[in-house]
């Protein structure tokens, strides 16, 4: 059975709190980019929470869900829109945004250099790497994810198509 230590679960907490004020944001936001912009950030708090919940069962799962949801939907939905669409984006001055964004970024360091010095007591053996195994165990243990992934790009990949055509769906 998979345990939590204090740091895993101030980290779950961090990040559903961060999830929670990025689904308010993106609905409450007016202007359809910046919305895109939250729900990349929600998306990859998602990714977080997924691969805290059981790290070694779901950080494959939470490494597909980054490059699926934040790397190609909001990436393709940002783009589009500021393409095709003709969407003016300004930039907002907030004064505090640069003092929240030191803070994050020292507690995120901070958080990373305490995960990785606790780590130096542990002796690593080596491991070879076999590209036949590895696909092998991929296509066997984690072939329905997968399958999603390719289906979700093949129809972003549509979609770009339909934009670039310039028809309305």
């Amino acid at each position: 059975m998979y345990q939590t230590n204090d740091f895993q679960l101030s980290l779950f907490i961090i990040f559903s709190v961060f999830s929670i004020a990025s689904a308010l944001f993106i609905t409450r936001q007016r202007n359809v980019f910046y919305a895109s912009v939250g729900l990349a950030f929600l998306g990859i708090a998602t990714a977080v929470l997924i691969a805290l919940l059981n790290p070694s069962a779901y950080a494959f799962y939470s490494a597909f869900h980054l490059f699926l949801y934040v790397g190609s939907a909001v990436v393709f939905l940002s783009i589009s829109l500021v393409v095709f669409r003709g969407l003016e984006v300004r930039e907002v001055q907030i004064p505090w945004a640069g003092l929240v964004a030191l803070v994050v970024g020292a507690l995120t360091f901070l958080g990373l250099f305490v995960t990785f010095t606790s780590l130096t007591g542990i002796k690593y053996t080596p491991v070879t790497f076999n590209l036949v195994q590895f696909a092998n165990t991929f296509l066997q243990q984690y072939w329905f994810p997968t399958v999603i992934l390719v289906i979700a790009l093949l129809t972003t990949m549509i979609e770009a198509l339909s934009l670039a055509r310039g028809e309305r769906s």
